[in-house]
């Protein structure tokens, strides 16, 4: 037989992400992210729930209920590469590869990789909205010392302050951002600070406490006000700045008035369980933001967040009322999405595994010669726990050099490693995914 490297497709030392961050958003990540996501079966009937949410009528009455959706997981089972694969179709993610190949992401998903033609039709209907996309891990932008319910509704407002070109570090000044380019003065605004300082607006305003003189100067002039009463306002508007879900629904309301009627507006929030912990006011703030946004923007701005499936797990027990609390904000995720590790080995089999024609007609051979040998001894002791062998040549061919089995062993290894606190979910989150453990056995 060949060399074992040259029987696969791709080479087996690339580079690949097994653990998916929503912030690593470079080039080539994009490309690969895209080009070697697997369709499962399972997420196929994932992906057709959603978009058949997403899809649903702007005049459906019940439109404003519809517009959060809950995905749910363990370790493992992808969710938050689900949710940037939808970041980039919803989007329709321009991606360029290293040869400079450039494709849209609705691209990628064509007849080879999505093989039923309904959710091919979804997925390009929804590409039609004109979209801004706004995913994050909330962990990463949330102030470190923030524990009150605020803490999710800063966030939110952050977001949608920066995709806006909007201070993100100082709401007041995105604020005061707003109300200028609202009355079409912005640009004016930033012209005069630069000439005033010789610094663009952007470095200016993260350190607006060292150029108080030069904003009150510009603000008096193109708002034709006096000095006085823009000191005044520069005085009082951090202390004076208030927020609420309302108003910040209300603001992506004004906002999404600027645009086509079928643009939208989404929030797609990675590990949004796992930040809000047993702290009930955090899961109140969650709840009332998506209810005002379906409320207020009336199906245009959508809330779609990931969590852990098994909330004890990490979490901790919680008590009947933290479960109720925590039940009231699911209950404004009309769409749930539940993802299980159960297809890992599709996904390992399609992106690591998968053959050459010329690899495959070799192990074809190899499995008539030595196929009766291998099923007999790959056997299992029927009261022991069901563990799958070599059941065809089919098999044999897409899972080499392993064994059926090993996909399930490393699995449940990788959760018992989870179980046993701090240190386990640090390994289980780091180098040691499903995806680099058959890697780096395959190059060993």
């Amino acid at each position: 037989m060949s060399n074992v490297r040259s029987l696969f497709y791709k080479p087996l030392d690339r580079a690949i992400n097994g653990v998916v961050k929503a912030d690593q958003r470079d080039t080539a990540t994009i490309f690969q992210e895209l080009d070697e996501y697997v369709i499962t079966r399972e997420l196929e009937n994932h992906f057709k729930k959603f978009f058949n949410a997403y899809n649903s009528d702007a005049n459906d009455s019940n439109i404003a209920n519809m517009i959060g959706v809950w995905i749910s997981g363990f370790f493992g089972s992808g969710k938050s590469h689900f949710l940037k694969i939808l970041s980039y179709l919803l989007a329709n993610q321009v991606a360029t590869d290293a040869n400079g190949v450039t494709k849209q992401a609705v691209e990628f998903f064509d007849e080879h990789k999505v093989k039923d033609e309904n959710l091919r039709n979804n997925i390009q209907q929804a590409v039609q909205h004109s979209t801004d996309v706004i995913l994050f891990n909330i962990d990463s932008k949330a102030d470190a010392n923030a524990t009150e319910g605020n803490a999710i509704l800063n966030v939110f407002l952050q977001v949608f302050n920066e995709k806006l070109g909007f201070c993100g570090m100082y709401p007041h000044i995105a604020d005061m951002e707003r109300h200028l380019d609202t009355k079409g003065l912005l640009a004016k605004f930033q012209e005069t600070i630069e000439t005033n300082t010789g610094l663009p607006w952007h470095e200016v305003r993260d350190s607006y406490h060292f150029y108080q003189d030069d904003m009150v100067t510009a603000l008096s002039a193109v708002l034709d006000i006096t000095e006085e009463t823009a000191n005044k306002w520069y005085e009082e508007s951090e202390r004076n700045f208030k927020l609420s879900p309302e108003l910040f629904s209300k603001w992506v309301k004004a906002y999404l008035d600027t645009k086509p009627k079928d643009h939208r507006v989404l929030f797609l929030v990675d590990e949004i369980g796992q930040f809000i912990g047993n702290n009930s006011q955090l899961m109140l703030t969650l709840q009332t933001i998506t209810e005002n946004l379906g409320t207020v923007c009336q199906g245009r701005a959508w809330v779609v967040v990931t969590s852990q499936a098994e909330m004890d797990s990490i979490l901790g027990e919680m008590t009947n009322s933290r479960n109720n609390d925590f039940s009231k904000i699911t209950g404004r995720f009309k769409t749930r999405i539940s993802l299980s590790s159960s297809n890992t080995d599709e996904v390992i089999q399609e992106r690591l595994l998968r053959k050459t024609d010329t690899a495959r007609t070799e192990l074809l051979q190899v499995f008539e010669k030595q196929g009766d040998i291998l099923k007999n001894q790959l056997t299992f002791d029927k009261d022991g726990p069901t563990l799958k062998a070599f059941d065809s040549a089919e098999s044999f061919v897409i899972n080499y050099p392993f064994a059926p089995y090993q996909f399930q062993v490393i699995q449940k290894v990788f959760e018992e490693i989870r179980k046993i606190g701090a240190t386990g979910a640090h390994l289980s989150k780091g180098e040691r995914s499903m995806l680099d453990a058959f890697q780096l056995a395959s190059k060993s």
